[in-house]
């Protein structure tokens, strides 16, 4: 029942621009209280921004904090990471961008025969002593989330060729495709699928049907997703017509 009533919630939110908890709660035939609770939650998935009253889309162009976005579906982003794990063979060299998802796919390399470019600290110091190398890009530190991004991890990124890149994202929506809020992760991204033989975005159930800021890929791009559960059906329908391949449980 809670799934209908998130999805009533974000269709009248998309059409109308704003939604006020009496109304829908007289449409659901449920309690204030339950709308405010579903809110809430639909907040702390990203979907929405609440207001007094009731809530608004959420800002395109301001990503949550990491510590809230560690919180949100953990089981899933753990799950994607353990699919992912099939793609990667002993020797292999790959790049992991930073990310909750990606933070959750390098503890899985654990003791793995792997050399691992980042641009993440905290995923360079997870890996560096229980992989074969750990290369860390240069870069301007950006504090909300411990990576190193701009021009010099740009210009570092160019220079090798990676087996398999493993890149987080922020949205995946019908008409934009493949989004991030920040040009530094939309940059990064670009480079990186241009630098390897395998470009993977591993993207749990709560990035699709989403907007973010920045056009990072086509939705028809060539890349291997790797999600928690099977995508919405017309996103498997693109992802079919166009040869895209999808690994989920």
């Amino acid at each position: 029942m809670s799934e209908h009533r998130y999805q009533e919630i974000l269709t009248r939110l998309r059409d109308n621009g704003r939604v006020s908890v009496t109304p829908l709660a007289q449409l659901l035939s449920v309690s204030e209280e339950t709308i405010r609770r579903d809110l809430k939650e639909l907040e702390q998935s990203g979907m929405l921004r609440r207001i007094y009253g009731g809530a608004v889309p959420p800002r395109l162009d301001v990503e949550r904090p990491v510590t809230e976005r560690g919180k949100v579906n953990v089981r899933g982003k753990a799950r994607v990471a353990e699919l992912a794990l099939s793609l990667v063979e002993d020797g292999m060299s790959v790049f992991i961008d930073s990310g909750t998802t990606t933070v959750a796919f390098a503890r899985r390399l654990v003791g793995r025969n792997v050399t691992v470019t980042t641009n993440s600290i905290d995923i360079a110091l997870l890996l560096g002593t229980s992989v074969t190398r750990v290369n860390l890009t240069p870069g301007m530190l950006r504090g909300k989330d411990n990576a190193l991004v701009g021009y010099e991890t740009l210009s570092y990124a160019r220079r090798f060729f990676y087996d398999a890149a493993f890149m987080g994202i922020a949205a995946c929506d019908l008409n934009h495709g493949w989004m991030d809020y920040e040009e530094h992760e939309s940059n990064l991204r670009g480079v990186l699928k241009l630098q390897t033989r395998l470009s993977v975005i591993l993207a749990d159930i709560d990035k699709f049907g989403r907007e973010a800021y920045l056009n990072t890929f086509p939705i028809t791009e060539k890349v291997t997703v790797v999600c928690d559960r099977a995508p919405p059906a017309p996103f498997k329908e693109i992802f079919a017509e166009h040869d895209i391949e999808i690994i989920h449980p």
